[in-house]
């Protein structure tokens, strides 16, 4: 072992270069317990705080001082993160706390650093435990340096600046003999550390906790001790932002019905008047056609719903709009930043967010910018924001992951407001559980849910939630813009469809919008089309294309269709849930039903064709052997069959549906799915403490093998390639150095 370097006293000691370890602890943990919403239960801020107090007590020793101030050179020594777990242990004795909260704040500090790899709550505590037995451990020596003294005084002096967090009045001495006769308790032996821990609520409690200290902590850091100060967002911003923008629009849809836009008011004044008169139901739905205003609806509705949580509370709730796919992202957060500059409200990331995994990160406030390869990046993924949009990935793992990277916005979702839109897109196969997961965070986190959706699935139980939209039925049955054609009882191979479609399509100069289950077969009717209806704009879509190109095409078929110009556009799936295309006509190879009214979505969305429906075809292709025999059906690559099954059951020998019917399908839809799906239960996982497992088993998007490619479409591409180049060439630089470069 090396030998100690001299000691300092507590007071004297650092946490970062020029940032003092006692002013850096208080910081972290009076940040922390003010992070958790005042709703959420309170043993997730004395977590957070307690938590802050100890995650770097460790740094007190003369051997990480060393490392820090001097030699720069890490040992077994230098380490942190378990003496100040094993000193945390002894400080939550004298809490009184339950064997499950003191666990937690373990937890927390032995891991603030690094993932919850294990796989029962009790697993760390008792790996120091044995540890400890054997002599030689650091831990010995490392407590054996500390200034205790100084520690406990320092420790007895925030008792009277924070009596409100319940500190004891007088902690007891600190010695290594008390901490090792803690360690040693008969109460806290192995049954009873195995059933300290009881239903989910307790996990989320813990990992709330210890996101909370994560978020402060790293964010902390990277501001040298500043912080990103919360914003306001006025509740009548959506009002300000129609008032100024659907003048004008009504200019440009002249052909839209009165009538629906009269029932989108009526639909957002229903949603929003519902929330206000039950601001305490956390669990909430919203099902409404598509194309009936949603987006706009729901964040009108929260905004009020958070504007007068915050006058009742003090505390204004982070709005978190999550929706399933990258790809449609951009243009939901358009439409917010839309929202936001009607009110004169700034381009900046304090005020509205976008987060996936390509995410430029760029970080602004009104005094500062933060750039992605910096600060940017971590106040990006902890959500330091007031209006967030997120993919479910982002939100789900934020709770049902080991990861560091992830856990550390789970503070942020307490008191929090957090809209699911096109939820149906979840998979079955994890709705219990979600149903369980939604549920204990709206107990113990106070975070309230809407699950927004066209198709009404099983995922919450009757008597769960409430409806937004009371009489959405109502407005079901009223709807007339689309009719769906039943053709998928009849196969057919992709020539005969391309065949049949450019017979038509020749004498019908309509656009038509083609959605097939494969990005290969798009590829192959694009060029179909493209050889027989040369004259006739086409655009494909898939994600074979990068991002900022299916951006760009998206916006090209939008300014198409506004300009009436006869475009077709063959695509993926990838357009059938958020994205604002109206086509007269549109062509769905067979998929889940839920996808399949998706689709429809896309027909006649603003109800352009007047008293004519907008036409939905469904068809069935099949793949095409080498000898030009017919193969299975190409859904088969993309779907489970169950799926299909209960799609072709729920459809039926009718010819023809209309929109007035799709919610009834739905609903019977949904209800096979559920007797038929087998579940699997990450909740129960989670509520045991077995985050490998729920790392292994949850998986929103099924993992395929990875291939990380530059494309480089303009001169700034290729220079900034040539840097990337230089940087990882170089063998002078160090991985740190590289990435900074």
């Amino acid at each position: 072992m090396p030998s100690a370097p001299t000691s300092l006293p507590f007071s004297d000691t650092f946490a970062h270069p020029g940032d003092p370890l006692p002013a850096h602890l208080e910081r972290v943990a009076v940040r922390a317990a003010a992070s958790i919403a005042p709703g959420a239960r309170a043993e997730i801020r004395a977590i957070a705080f307690v938590a802050g107090l100890f995650h770097d007590l460790g740094k007190a020793t003369p051997w990480f001082q060393d490392y820090l101030l001097r030699s720069g050179k890490r040992s077994a020594l230098s380490h942190h993160a378990e003496l100040g777990a094993l000193l945390v242990w002894w400080y939550s004795a004298g809490l009184g706390w339950p064997l499950r909260q003191r666990l937690a704040v373990f937890i927390a500090v032995r891991r603030h650093h690094g993932a919850l790899d294990f796989q029962d709550w009790p697993r760390l505590f008792e790996r120091t435990r044995a540890e400890w037995r054997d002599p030689e451990c650091p831990l010995h020596r490392q407590l054996a340096a500390l200034d205790l003294a100084g520690i406990h005084a320092w420790l007895g002096a925030l008792v009277t600046r924070y009596p409100a967090l319940g500190l004891s009045s007088a902690p007891e001495p600190l010695t290594p003999e008390r901490i090792e006769a803690r360690l040693r308790e008969r109460q806290v032996g192995g049954s009873k550390l195995r059933r300290a821990f009881g239903p989910l609520d307790d996990a989320l409690a813990t990992l709330a906790g210890f996101g909370a200290l994560l978020a402060v902590d790293k964010t902390d850091a990277a501001l040298q001790g500043g912080r990103i100060v919360r914003q306001t967002l006025p509740a009548e911003a959506v009002e300000v932002y129609k008032h100024q923008a659907f003048s004008s629009h009504a200019h440009a849809r002249g052909k839209k019905p009165v009538s629906l836009s009269q029932r989108r008011e009526q639909i957002a004044a229903t949603v929003a008047d519902t929330w206000i008169a039950h601001l305490d139901h956390a669990l909430l739905t919203l099902t409404a056609p598509t194309g009936a205003g949603k987006t706009l609806a729901i964040l009108d509705a929260a905004l009020r719903a958070r504007s007068r949580l915050a006058a009742r509370g003090g505390h204004a709730p982070r709005i978190i709009y999550c929706l399933p796919f990258t790809s449609v992202i951009d243009q939901n957060h358009a439409v917010f930043r839309a929202v936001l500059r009607a009110n004169r409200l700034a381009d900046r990331e304090d005020l509205l967010l976008k987060h996936h995994h390509l995410t430029d990160a760029l970080f602004r406030t009104e005094g500062a910018e933060y750039q992605a390869d910096g600060a940017g990046q971590l106040l990006t993924e902890t959500w330091q924001s007031e209006l967030v949009v997120t993919t479910f990935h982002q939100l789900l793992h934020s709770l049902l992951s080991p990861r560091n990277a992830n856990l550390k916005r789970a503070g942020q979702l307490t008191g929090a407001i957090v809209l699911l839109d096109e939820v149906q897109a979840l998979p079955l196969r994890y709705w219990e559980s979600l149903r369980q997961v939604l549920m204990a965070a709206a107990r113990t986190l106070d975070t309230r849910f809407v699950l927004l959706t066209a198709t009404r699935p099983l995922i919450f139980e009757p008597g769960d939630s409430l409806e937004l939209l009371p009489d959405h039925d109502t407005h079901f049955r009223a709807m007339t813009r689309t009719r769906l054609h039943a053709h998928h009882r009849d196969p057919c191979n992709l020539d005969a469809l391309a065949e049949r479609l450019s017979l038509d399509l020749q004498r019908d100069l309509r656009p038509v919008l083609i959605i097939l289950n494969r990005r290969q077969t798009v590829r192959r009717l694009f060029e179909a089309l493209r050889d027989s209806l040369p004259e006739r704009p086409l655009v494909a879509l898939s994600t074979d294309l990068t991002p900022w190109d299916r951006r760009a095409r998206i916006r090209l078929i939008q300014r198409l269709l506004r300009k009436g110009r006869p475009v077709i556009a063959v695509t993926t799936q990838l357009v059938e849930a958020g994205v604002d295309f109206s086509f007269p006509m549109v062509h769905r190879d067979l998929a889940p039903l839920d996808s399949i009214i998706q689709s429809a979505g896309r027909c006649n969305r603003h109800g352009e064709n007047g008293s004519n429906p907008g036409e939905v075809h469904l068809w069935q292709l099949q793949d095409t052997r080498s000898d030009g025999s017919a193969g299975g059906p190409l859904w088969r690559c993309v779907y489970d069959a169950a799926l299909i099954e209960i799609t072709v059951e729920t459809l039926g020998v009718a010819d023809t549906w209309n929109e007035s019917d799709f919610l009834e399908l739905s609903e019977r839809y949904f209800a096979g799915c559920r007797a038929r799906q087998d579940q699997q239960r990450i909740d129960e996982q989670l509520a045991r403490g077995d985050l490998i497992g729920v790392e292994s088993d949850f998986r929103l998007i099924e993992e395929l093998p990875r291939i990380a490619l530059f494309v480089v479409r303009k001169p700034e591409d290729a220079r900034l390639w040539e840097r990337y180049r230089q940087l990882s060439d170089d063998p002078a630089l160090s991985p740190a150095e590289q990435e900074r470069g």
